[in-house]
């Protein structure tokens, strides 16, 4: 079982409480994954490492425009 599944599989049970099989978990990672890819991509086209936390809902408000 690969470090990803057994994250995605640890962040299910412990902070979600839910259980899923090695399936539907892997499917979960592939709509993370895109989910994280476009959230990386819209970052850093607007904000450095210096930025405010804040500066990042402004990001997220831009992209849904």
């Amino acid at each position: 079982m690969d470090d990803k599944l057994l994250l995605a599989r640890a962040i299910a049970q412990r902070l979600q409480g839910f259980r899923y099989d090695d399936a539907r978990l892997a499917e979960i990672m592939t709509e993370v994954d895109v989910l994280n890819d476009a959230v990386r991509e819209a970052a850093a086209a607007r904000l450095t490492f210096d930025d405010e936390p804040a500066a990042f809902r402004s990001v997220l408000e831009w992209r849904d425009r």
